[in-house]
């Protein structure tokens, strides 16, 4: 029976995640061996819930060190060998049930406790076996131990880190995936002619979480309303406004503050005061209105070591808003003219970044956007001030318009001039421009 069970551990080690692997030649028992796990890694606002390797194959007598490779998040090995699984708030989660470095037969509880960044725990694993494990902070974050009798053929360190560079890139290839599909303006208009926008509070599948606020910023108006969506499947996330110097996300002892986990300032924010969600659970939501223009940022403090932040840039109620390759462009005032978008000539040539400045030779306003452009010999007749947009004489259909005293022009015919695109969304009052770079 004991060779049957064997036999049946070797053929299912070697068909699943490393089918088709060349085995180590050497089949030769040998001197115990160390081998590394990666639990959890970290970068770029992404944390990869998941161990690296996913399943790892040893021989009896050989360790393993398990390593906290996230930047920012803790975690634990928790092997529980057939016991009731442990919650986070269990006494049994934060400590280790062994001492880092024993041995163990996969009879019992085997846990890490708390591993910090950095921090590692290991364990000589004695018995021939497929051992399962867990994160007790992550439950969804698992892995396997794979132990083979001494001098078993097992895929080489090499095939294995193969295995891993090849998950981190398949999960990470869903991070960008999903940060491409999460660019587009959500929203819907409320019955009163306001609108509510939507923002993914962090998003996430099995084995990873993006710790961001998508869109990072939000251009809207007095009146409208922001509703924060936790997408994830476990991670839990805040939305703070003004959160006060004094104030500490932890307590000394490591615990989240008591004052962040209730909501806080009502749904109304007028730019003042201390404003939170409390926790927000995977997939729920938050929602705040916003009565006051202004821009404000605000943070998910559990993940300030991500830079989970976010801005709410709000525009006068019933204002025009226009923003320049996804940024809202505030200094240059846009108007609605006879249903087209004019703005100042000065503060949207800024916004493009480029420059403005008078030649007396042409007697014209000159434009230059992405550098210095060769000017015409001369200029063909014109009613009012000429306006030359990088070399180019700006005509129009849409004559410019002087209103309080500055000049302003039709942003799509300027945008075309310097050959960007341009887009108007009647339902939110916004224009959209972008140049290419």
């Amino acid at each position: 029976m004991r060779k049957k069970v064997l036999a049946f551990l070797l053929s299912s080690a070697l068909m699943l995640p490393y089918a088709g692997m060349a085995l180590a030649a050497d089949a030769v028992a040998a001197a115990p061996q160390s081998w590394n796990v990666s639990v959890g890694k970290e970068q770029d606002q992404t944390s990869l819930d998941s161990m690296f390797p996913k399943v790892i194959y040893i021989h009896a007598g050989d360790t393993v060190k398990f390593t906290d490779g996230a930047m920012f998040t803790p975690h634990t090995v928790t092997f529980l060998a057939g016991n009731t699984p442990i919650g986070p708030d269990d006494p049994k989660a934060g400590a280790p049930s062994a001492p880092s470095g024993s041995k163990w037969d996969g009879k019992s509880l085997m846990n890490s406790g708390i591993l910090m960044p950095g921090q590692d725990y290991s364990i000589t694993f004695t018995a021939v076996g497929a051992y399962n494990y867990a994160c007790i902070l992550h439950p969804l974050m698992t892995g396997t131990v794979v132990v083979l009798p001494a001098g078993a053929p097992i895929p080489s360190v090499i095939e294995q880190a193969a295995g891993v560079k090849a998950d981190t890139d398949d999960l990470l290839a869903q991070v960008d995936a999903l940060k491409h599909m999460s660019t587009d303006l959500n929203y819907m208009k409320n019955a009163d002619g306001s609108t509510m926008y939507m923002i993914d509070a962090g998003m996430g599948h099995r084995g990873f979480t993006l710790n961001a606020m998508m869109p990072e910023t939000l251009y809207i108006n007095e009146g409208d309303s922001v509703e924060w969506l936790n997408n994830n499947m476990y991670e839990p996330h805040f939305v703070t406004f003004n959160k006060p110097d004094n104030m500490s996300f932890f307590t000394p002892e490591g615990a989240m503050n008591p004052a962040f986990m209730a909501p806080a300032g009502g749904d109304h924010f007028d730019g003042t005061g201390f404003t939170n969600s409390g926790i927000i659970m995977a997939q729920k939501t938050y929602s705040l209105t916003f009565t006051t223009a202004g821009t404000y940022t605000y943070e998910c403090y559990m993940h300030s070591g991500s830079k989970m932040t976010g801005t709410i840039v709000v525009a006068p109620k019933g204002a025009v808003k226009l923003t320049v390759n996804g940024k809202p462009a505030t200094t240059a005032e846009a108007l609605l003219v006879r249903g087209h978008v004019y703005a100042g000539i000065v503060p949207m040539v800024e916004a493009l970044g480029g420059t403005v400045e008078w030649n007396n030779e042409l007697h014209a306003v000159v434009v230059n956007v992405g550098g210095k452009h060769d000017l015409p010999a001369q200029l063909a007749p014109t009613s009012g001030v000429a306006l030359v947009i990088n070399g180019k004489q700006f005509f129009s259909d849409l004559a410019p318009q002087i209103i309080d005293g500055h000049s302003y022009a039709a942003v799509e015919d300027m945008v075309n001039l310097l050959g960007g695109t341009y887009s108007w969304n009647e339902a939110l009052q916004l224009c959209a421009v972008t140049l290419n770079p």
